[in-house]
């Protein structure tokens, strides 16, 4: 994230995009714990920023410990 511009109470930042989408993903999920992020979840959306794509398969591996 980088941000570009921080005057008058606004920001303007960049991101990449999977970035964005990841933080996108995360306002989502945790709307009801954070307070007025609906303006930057429609931001995000209106800039045609899409949830990350849910994964076909979670891999999981067991690794006993060492002795």
């Amino acid at each position: 994230m980088h941000l570009e511009k921080a005057e008058n109470g606004e920001l303007v930042i960049t991101m990449p995009e999977a970035e964005a989408s990841d933080a996108l993903a995360t306002l989502k999920k945790r709307a009801d714990e954070l307070d007025d992020c609906e303006e930057l979840t429609e931001a995000l959306e209106e800039a045609g920023i899409q949830l990350p794509a849910e994964p076909d398969h979670i891999r999981h591996e067991y690794m006993p410990p060492a002795d």
